[in-house]
C-alpha cells in the first residue's frame, strides 16, 4: 500500500501522457464499429464489498496506471433496433408485394372485362354493319326500280306532250272543219239542248238521253283531254235519274178533265119529298073527306133540326152559271201556276174550288164525290222540287275546246 503523499509527489509513468494516447482515443471513439466487427469482451464482475481493502487498492492502482478508456455501448439495444428495422422492411416489402399482386389481379380482371366488352362491341358493330349493308343494298335496289319507273313515266309524258303538241297545231285556216271538230260541235249542241229541255220543259228523261248521246260522241273521239268532261257527264246523268219530278203534262190534263165535270154537277136545291101513300083499304074509304084533306096538307110541310150544323144558303138556279164560271177560273189559275211552278197559287186555287163545291153543290152525288177526290189528290202534289244543275259539263267542254283551239268563238251560246 503506497503513501498518498508519495503518490502525489512522485508521479509514475502511468500519469505521464503516453505518445500513443491519441491513437487509443481514436480507437475508443468508435465503439460501435468495433462492437459490430469484434466479439464483445467478457465483462469483469464488480468488486465485492467484503473483499479486503488490499485488493481494492490494487485495483485502484491498476486503474491509475491504465489510461482512461470510455466504456462501449451495450450491443443488445442496437441489435433490437436493427431487428425492428429489418422487420419493418420485411413487412413493407410484403405489403408492397401483396399490393403488386392485388393490383396485378385487378388489372388483369379489368383487362379481361374490357376485352370482353370490346369483343361484344365489335361483334355488335359487325352485326349492325352487316344489317346496314343489307338495308343499303335493298334501298339501292328500290331506288334503281324507282329510277326505272320514273324514266318510263318521263318517256310516256314526253310522248303525250308530243301528241298534244301535234293535236294543238293549227290546221289549215281556209279548209273545212275536221271530223273531230264536227263531233265536238255536235256534243256542245246536245248539251245545250239538254239544258234547255230540263229548265224549260222539266223533262229529266229527255235530258238524260241527250247527255248519253253526247258521252258516246266523246268516247268515239278517244281524247284524254275530255276525260273530266265525261266524268262530269256521268255525275249529271246520275243526278237526273235520281230526280223525281212531277208530271206537269199529266197534271195539266187532269185539271182540264176536272173542268169538264163542272157542267154536270148538281146544285144543292131544296127537296120536297112526299111520304108514300099507303094502300087504300076498306077503312080508308070510310074516312071523311075532311080527315083526308088534313092528312095530305100535313105531309106537305116537314120540320128538320140541324144541331151544330151551319145553315148554308141555297143558290138560286139562275146563278148556277156564275158558280160554274168561278170554278173554271179557279182551275185555270191552278193550271197557270202549275206551268210556272208556283206552289202557293196552285194550292190556293184548288182549295178555293173545293170550298165552292162543298158550299153550293150537293156533296152526296157521285160526280161531286169524284170531283172532290180528284181535287184533293191535285192539292197534295208538291211543285217545289229543285232541278239538278247540268250546266257544268257544257261549260267545261267549252273551256277544253278553247284551250285546244277548236274554235268555239263563232258558236253562239244557246242559253
Amino acid at each position: 500500500m503506497t503513501d498518498p503523499e508519495d503518490s502525489g509527489t512522485k508521479p509514475t509513468k502511468a500519469d505521464e501522457p503516453s505518445p500513443t494516447a491519441p491513437d487509443e482515443a481514436k480507437a475508443t471513439s468508435q465503439p460501435d464499429v468495433e462492437a459490430k466487427t469484434a466479439k464483445p469482451k467478457a465483462q469483469q464482475p464488480p468488486p465485492r464489498r467484503h473483499e479486503p481493502p488490499t485488493q481494492a487498492r490494487g485495483a485502484d492502482s491498476r486503474s491509475e496506471r491504465e489510461p482512461a478508456v470510455s466504456r462501449p455501448k451495450r450491443p443488445g439495444r442496437a441489435v433490437a433496433v436493427l431487428a425492428l428495422l429489418i422487420a419493418l422492411a420485411a413487412a413493407g416489402l410484403s405489403g408492397y408485394l401483396f399490393w403488386l399482386a392485388w393490383t396485378g389481379d385487378a388489372e388483369a380482371r379489368v383487362e379481361a372485362l374490357v376485352g370482353t366488352e370490346i369483343s361484344a362491341v365489335r361483334g355488335e358493330a359487325s352485326r349492325r354493319e352487316e344489317a346496314m349493308r343489307l338495308a343499303l343494298g335493298a334501298v339501292t335496289e328500290e331506288l334503281q326500280r324507282v329510277r326505272e319507273a320514273l324514266a318510263e313515266q318521263q318517256a310516256a309524258l314526253a310522248g303525250t306532250r308530243a301528241a298534244l303538241a301535234e293535236a294543238q297545231a293549227p290546221g289549215p285556216v281556209d279548209g273545212p272543219p275536221s271530223p273531230r271538230q264536227w263531233k265536238l260541235a255536235e256534243v256542245e249542241y246536245l248539251l245545250s239542248v239538254a239544258n234547255h229541255r230540263l229548265h224549260l220543259q222539266r223533262d229529266a228523261s229527255g235530258a238524260v238521253a241527250l247527255l248519253e248521246r253526247a258521252d258516246e260522241l266523246l268516247a268515239d273521239l278517244d281524247d284524254f283531254a275530255f276525260h273530266d268532261v265525261r266524268a262530269l257527264l256521268t255525275t249529271e246523268r246520275l243526278a237526273l235519274r235520281a230526280f223525281e219530278d212531277v208530271d206537269t203534262q199529266g197534271l195539266f190534263l187532269r185539271l182540264e178533265a176536272t173542268k169538264g165535270l163542272l157542267d154536270r154537277l148538281p146544285l144543292r136545291l131544296p127537296e120536297y119529298v112526299a111520304e108514300d101513300s099507303e094502300e087504300q083499304t076498306a077503312a080508308d074509304v070510310d074516312e071523311s073527306m075532311i080527315d083526308s084533306l088534313l092528312s095530305r096538307l100535313g105531309g106537305l110541310v116537314r120540320f128538320r133540326r140541324h144541331d151544330g150544323e151551319t145553315i148554308r144558303p141555297l143558290l138560286p138556279p139562275e146563278q148556277a152559271e156564275y158558280l160554274e164560271q168561278h170554278l173554271v177560273l179557279a182551275l185555270e189559275r191552278a193550271q197557270l201556276a202549275l206551268l210556272r211552278r208556283d206552289q202557293r197559287i196552285y194550292a190556293s186555287s184548288l182549295q178555293s174550288a173545293r170550298q165552292w163545291l162543298h158550299r153550293f153543290v150537293d156533296p152526296e152525288r157521285t160526280a161531286v164525290v169524284e170531283a172532290l177526290r180528284e181535287l184533293d189528290a191535285l192539292v197534295a202534289v208538291d211543285l217545289g222540287a229543285e232541278l239538278p244543275d247540268i250546266s257544268g259539263s257544257l261549260s267545261l267542254l267549252r273551256e277544253r275546246r278553247a284551250e285546244r283551239g277548236d274554235g268555239t268563238d263563232d258558236e253562239a251560246d244557246p242559253e
